[in-house]
C-alpha cells in the first residue's frame, strides 16, 4: 500500500511540555514510527498548526494539495488533524472530492499519543485497514471511548458537545470494526462533489444559535447567515427581536436543523419571514458550503 501522509498538527502531532500541549517534532516521528511494515507512506506538511487556528487560507491549502495527491498514484490519502475542527475540514475536502475514487481519510487524537488514553494509534492503523476496504469518498477515522473503531462520512459530521471529544454524525457512523472486519452500516452517502475550490481567509458567512432571549447582531459585514435551529426544528419566530433582525436584513438568512415532516406552529411564519431552509444535512457541511458560495 503507497499513501500520502499529510501533517497538519493537531493533538496527535504534540506532546505534553510544562502546563501546555504544543506541536513537536518527537510526535511526528512517533507518528512514522506506527507506520505498519508493507505501507509506503510519503510525507507532506502543507501547513503545521493546532487546528483551533483553521481559516480560510489554511482549508484552500489542503484542499490543493489533497487534489494534486489524487492525481497521483496513491491508494490513500491519509490527513493528520486536530480534533476542534475535523468536521470542517472533513466537510470541505467533502464538497470537494466526495466522490473521488481514492479514499481520503482524517486522524485525530482525544490525546497526545503518549498519554495511555490517547486513541489516536487506533484511529491511524484502522484508517489504513479501512483504505484497504477501496471504498472512495472523504472519511474520518474516529474510536469514541468504549466503542469500536468506526469511520464516519466526511460530510456528515456534527459539532462536538462541550467538553466532549465524542465524535458524532448525522445517522452516525458509516461502518465499524468488529474482530477486525469493516462492517458496514449503510449506503455511503451521495455527496455534492465539486472538485477544487478556493474560500475567503475569513468566512462571508455568520454562524448563529438560537438561544431564549438571544439579541442578533448586525449582518453588515457578512453576505449571508445561517442559523441553527433548536433540537425539534422550531425557532422563535415570535420573538420581537428575532423577527426585527430577519426584517432588517438584507442577507439570505439560511436555516439548518429543520427535519422534513410535520412541523410545530410557530413553522407558519417561516415563508414570510423569507427563511432558506437547508435540508437535512450537518450544519458544518451546509456552513462549508455557504463559505464557498460566498467567498471571493
Amino acid at each position: 500500500m503507497k499513501i500520502a501522509l499529510v501533517l497538519t498538527g493537531g493533538t496527535i502531532l504534540s506532546e505534553e511540555k510544562s502546563d501546555f500541549y504544543t506541536l513537536s517534532d518527537s510526535a511526528k516521528k512517533e507518528i512514522l514510527s506506527l507506520i505498519p511494515h508493507g505501507v509506503e507512506a510519503e510525507v507532506f506538511s502543507p501547513y503545521f498548526i493546532l487546528s483551533e487556528q483553521l481559516d480560510g487560507d489554511y482549508l484552500t491549502e489542503l484542499i490543493d494539495l489533497v487534489g494534486d495527491k489524487l492525481n497521483e498514484n496513491y491508494d490513500g490519502i491519509v490527513i493528520l488533524h486536530g480534533t476542534d475542527t475535523i468536521q470542517f475540514s472533513a466537510a470541505a475536502l467533502s464538497l470537494a472530492y466526495g466522490r473521488a475514487d481514492t479514499p481520503v481519510v482524517l486522524v485525530s487524537a482525544n490525546y497526545v499519543l503518549s498519554d495511555e488514553r490517547s486513541n489516536g494509534r487506533d484511529n491511524l492503523l484502522y484508517a489504513l485497514r479501512f483504505i484497504d476496504e477501496k471504498i472512495g469518498g472523504v472519511f474520518v477515522s474516529y474510536r469514541n471511548t468504549g466503542e469500536n473503531p468506526a469511520v464516519f462520512p466526511g460530510n456528515t459530521l456534527l459539532p462536538h458537545l462541550p467538553y466532549s471529544d465524542t465524535l458524532y454524525a448525522l445517522n452516525g457512523a458509516y461502518g465499524c470494526f468488529e474482530d477486525d472486519k469493516f462492517n458496514v452500516r449503510f449506503d455511503k452517502p451521495d455527496v455534492e462533489s465539486v472538485g477544487r475550490y478556493s474560500l475567503n481567509k475569513n468566512s462571508p458567512v455568520l454562524w448563529l444559535r438560537t438561544a431564549p432571549g438571544s439579541a442578533f447582531p448586525d449582518t453588515k459585514n457578512f453576505k449571508a447567515v445561517l442559523i441553527d435551529a433548536y433540537h425539534s426544528g422550531t425557532l422563535p419566530t415570535e420573538s420581537e427581536s428575532f423577527v426585527k433582525f430577519c426584517e432588517s436584513c438584507n442577507k439570505p438568512v439560511y436555516v439548518a436543523g429543520i427535519s422534513e415532516g410535520k412541523w410545530y406552529a410557530s413553522a407558519r411564519h417561516f415563508d414570510s419571514m423569507k427563511l432558506k431552509i437547508l435540508p437535512e444535512i450537518s450544519p458544518v457541511f451546509a456552513y462549508i458550503s455557504l463559505w464557498r458560495k460566498y467567498s471571493g
